[in-house]
């Protein structure tokens, strides 16, 4: 066998393997993982965010009686893959009078922990665990979610939340902006919906059901949770327009199970062998090796080798106001003659979301949409996992440039020059299909 593929590798004291759909197996699931490893270790900035914080201390009994953060937005706005002024336009949950959950007690439970009504009263889970309730904070075995603010655009719905532990978190594995990677697991009933219709949301790595933010100290994290609209209503037109129109609707979220992966997996035992012995191996004994040495329930989302994780539920009744004053829709419905093209771009007052528009040959062969600012700068990529979506971060989008390329192409030649002056001339004479829109 080639023994090229080892060249690179170390027997690594931790390793990061997470299959969300299928069992990974044998070379895929350790090269995954060693460029995992790589890529996402950083150290952590808890001290810092004190610093910045000022109203928090690292001591448990000063930190579980601070009001809950009612300014997440603020706080985390600036470092947020969808910057811009989300404080300004927020809208704040406030707990009903009589109903003092905002502040918690020493032993970390709520003050005035209820059912939603303010009359405090507690109850068990189904695995018998105290269950907390006030309408905007739930405590579940020590475990607190506190949603705050919202906002909610046609193309997503952004969330506030603090979560805050009893015992300290584990140590977490950051990802390379530095940020701990924590997933939310959970589910969402929305009052335009049809009947019955329950939206199971995802939990894809800078998709969809990554929480965003920032640990506070060892027992709280405040974070954003950004739901995209293609969560909700996918492929389905009709279902769209009808999110499109609201002014406002019902939201019932629970969340099942709050996942974060661990900054030192436990690894995997080796059994003795060294480097050599692992090069000297053909790919089907490789296979085999590690089919042998891998605990099958570490192939399981989430695990106990990989990750730490919170069971809930922790379930939130949430009125949404819709923003469609900041909201455009330009539809072009075009195709070249290369096969690619436009069908629509919209954008509201933090993103903005092409849906390129190609034939059945084109859409095979695959394709890169890239958007330029008015001032002919790249737009950076948001964090949806289902749409080619960009954040305007502050950006002169009065009129964008939008350019579909071919896939490899564009991986193979045309992504080179994406940090250069004259990137947007290349762009001109590589992509398929170009089109200046003006808002």
């Amino acid at each position: 066998m080639k023994s090229e593929r080892f060249d690179t590798i170390v027997i690594p004291d931790n390793l990061s393997q997470r299959v969300c759909k299928g069992i990974r197996q044998g070379e895929k699931v350790y090269m995954h993982n060693k460029r995992k490893k790589i890529m996402m270790r950083a150290a952590t900035a808890a001290a810092a965010l004190l610093v910045c914080m000022g109203i928090f201390a690292s001591q448990p009994a000063l930190a579980a009686k601070i009001p809950v953060i009612r300014n997440i937005f603020k706080f985390l706005q600036k470092d947020y893959s969808y910057q811009g002024d989300l404080d300004a336009v927020a809208q704040k949950f406030e707990e009903p009078e009589g109903s003092d959950s905002g502040e918690m007690s020493g032993d970390g439970q709520t003050g005035n922990s209820g059912n939603g009504d303010g009359t405090g009263q507690n109850s068990t889970d189904e695995k018998g665990g105290e269950v907390s309730d006030s309408v905007y904070t739930k405590t579940v075995d020590g475990i607190t979610v506190s949603i705050s603010e919202a906002y909610c655009s046609v193309e997503a719905i952004y969330l506030s939340l603090m979560i805050t532990s009893e015992e300290p978190f584990q140590e977490t594995m950051t990802n390379m902006e530095e940020k701990p990677i924590i997933y939310l697991k959970g589910t969402a009933d929305y009052s335009f919906m049809p009947s019955g219709r329950s939206e199971e949301l995802g939990y894809a790595t800078g998709g969809t059901g990554t929480v965003e933010g920032k640990f506070i100290d060892e027992y709280t994290y405040a974070g954003i949770y950004r739901i995209d609209a293609l969560d909700i209503f996918g492929n389905d037109v009709e279902l769209r327009e009808k999110y499109r129109a609201l002014d406002a609707f019902d939201m019932d979220y629970t969340i099942e199970q709050i996942i974060g992966d661990r900054a030192e997996p436990e690894p995997l035992d080796y059994r003795g062998r060294t480097q050599a012995d692992l090069e000297a191996m053909t790919d089907e004994e490789w296979q085999a090796f590690m089919n042998e040495i891998t605990p099958p329930d570490r192939n399981q989302f989430p695990n106990k080798y990989e990750n730490w994780w919170f069971d809930g539920p922790f379930t939130f009744q949430l009125h949404i106001e819709m923003d469609n004053d900041n909201t455009q829709v330009v539809t072009v419905d075009e195709i070249n003659d290369t096969g690619a093209g436009l069908y629509q771009i919209v954008k509201t007052k933090f993103e903005i979301t092409v849906e390129e528009k190609c034939n059945e040959k084109r859409a095979a062969s695959g394709v890169f949409v890239v958007v330029l600012d008015a001032k002919g700068q790249v737009l950076p990529n948001g964090s949806s996992s289902f749409a080619d979506t960009y954040a305007i971060n502050d950006r002169d989008v009065s009129k964008v440039y939008v350019y579909v390329c071919d896939y490899t192409e564009y991986m193979d030649e045309i992504k080179a020059y994406r940090n250069d002056g004259n990137f947007k001339e290349i762009l001109e004479k590589k992509a398929l299909y170009e089109k200046e829109i003006v808002f």
